[in-house]
């Protein structure tokens, strides 16, 4: 394959899969100062000037074109002198010569529109430790091949369409570093069918010939003064918990317990849904049965951009028996037509207790309540990854200068609609709880009036 016209180009020997050799699955991790993100650019690059390609460059979350690895593209668009060779718009970048093209997206949302693209040649998930299986399980069979009978079948080297994987583990339980680093000879074997299907690396610093000095001064700073700090950066090892993680000692005794396996839906109970409710960003969603005092944590939904008669059909769809709906305080706010999501629930489930509940001021009272309830939850592995993903990744917010965690989590990130869905689930029980007291309250200091004025033998 001729990668460029005259100039020879230097590419890391380790990476060399990605220009010169074909399968369906090319995977880099490892620890950072190793080069992933700007060798599988400059790769990208120049297989795009060999023929034309329709290239994703996608991640779990991405918010704007600015979160996207287009400014790394760019970068090496000009490093290699062929600024000449593409145009670059706002969103997309072309090939000239080819008409190659270069799409930027965030996965999780966009699997139906990758679809409706037809066919896409190679997609690369950079960042990759981020991504959920729901994304991995809907993505790969959307990057499908062209026919058998036609000669090209898509693909850089026309044997079909490659998935290209890069990522600094982050989390032992992140579902890439489970899936291809854990279990590799499941998900990732090298042959299928006599087929090359996956190629797996571990590149590090050392691997890369062009790390910067500057780069090797702060990995050796790190080395002096954590010697697990530094294998987990630098070296690529797993951390047990993310840094800063509010639910970190909960989760890992739901871990150690047992509380996480298979959970699956009963059919002869019925089901109480929790949410967080939001359009620009998430609408989170927990599926919950009652195990006697525990309760069985069965499924997990998020979306966004989308209206209350979507999250409805949804619903629908999966067939339970709802017996609870649980909205927080907004479930009461009115929409643009005037209808709130109570009273559109209500009418879609006229058998079901639609509660509001109410949220406290103060967030730590929130957290707590969840830190109670942990103990009695049971986790489906299966069909709860994704909220699993945001219990484990919600963090307190972190100082970027001193490194000082502070007292309040991190709002607004992709994890903390999933907690904080949780945490309605939290307070709807705490708030039955404290019912339940002050009604027994109640009926006690009745009973001690009702004593005192008929006497003990209830007599006036």
């Amino acid at each position: 394959m001729q990668l460029q016209d005259n100039n020879p180009i230097e590419f890391p020997q380790k990476l060399g899969f990605l220009l010169f050799e074909s399968a369906r699955l090319k995977i880099a991790y490892g620890g950072r100062g190793a080069g992933k993100t700007e060798n599988y650019a400059r790769a990208l690059i120049l297989l795009s000037r060999t023929k034309k390609l329709r290239i994703i460059c996608g991640r779990e979350f991405q918010n704007s074109i600015d979160e996207s690895v287009k400014a790394t593209i760019e970068a090496n668009i000009n490093e290699l002198d062929l600024d000449d060779d593409f145009l670059i718009t706002k969103k997309q970048i072309i090939c000239k010569s080819t008409g190659s093209r270069f799409m930027f997206m965030g996965l999780r949302y966009n699997i139906s529109k990758i679809k409706s693209m037809g066919r896409i040649d190679i997609c690369w998930i950079e960042e990759a430790d981020k991504t959920s299986a729901n994304t991995l399980d809907k993505l790969f069979p959307t990057i499908r091949g062209r026919s058998d009978f036609e000669e090209d079948k898509g693909g850089p080297f026309g044997d079909g369409p490659e998935i290209w994987i890069s990522f600094n583990p982050d989390l032992e339980d992140d579902e890439v570093y489970k899936r291809f680093v854990l279990n590799q000879i499941k998900y990732a074997p090298e042959f299928v069918n006599g087929k090359r299907y996956a190629i797996v690396s571990k590149i590090n610093y050392w691997d890369n010939k062009w790390f910067p000095p500057d780069l090797a001064l702060e990995m050796e700073v790190m080395r002096n003064a954590s010697e697990d700090k530094y294998l987990e950066v630098w070296e690529g090892n797993t951390k047990q918990v993310l840094e800063g993680a509010i639910y970190a000692e909960e989760l890992q005794a739901v871990i150690k317990e047992g509380r996480r396996g298979n959970f699956p839906y009963d059919p002869n109970k019925p089901v109480i849904t929790y949410w967080d409710l939001g359009h620009a960003d998430k609408t989170a969603i927990w599926f919950i049965q009652r195990a006697g005092v525990e309760f069985n944590l069965i499924n997990y939904y998020e979306d966004r951009l989308k209206k209350i008669p979507f999250y409805i059909k949804m619903m629908q769809d999966l067939g339970y028996q709802y017996t609870s709906i649980c909205l927080p305080h907004d479930g009461s706010a009115e929409t643009v037509s005037n209808i709130t999501p109570e009273k559109q629930l209500r009418k879609a489930f006229p058998n079901a207790n639609i509660r509001i509940i109410s949220r406290p001021a103060k967030k730590a009272l929130g957290i707590n309540a969840v830190r109670s309830l942990m103990p009695l939850l049971n986790f489906d592995e299966e069909h709860t990854s994704s909220g699993w993903q945001c219990l484990s990744r919600y963090a307190y917010k972190v100082d970027p200068d001193t490194g000082v965690f502070s007292k309040e989590p991190e709002h607004d990130t992709p994890w903390s609609h999933g907690a904080d869905a949780l945490q309605t689930m939290a307070l709807s029980l705490k708030s039955e709880a404290d019912e339940k007291k002050l009604t027994n309250k109640d009926k006690a200091q009745d009973r001690i009036r009702h004593l005192g004025n008929t006497g003990w033998m209830g007599q006036l």
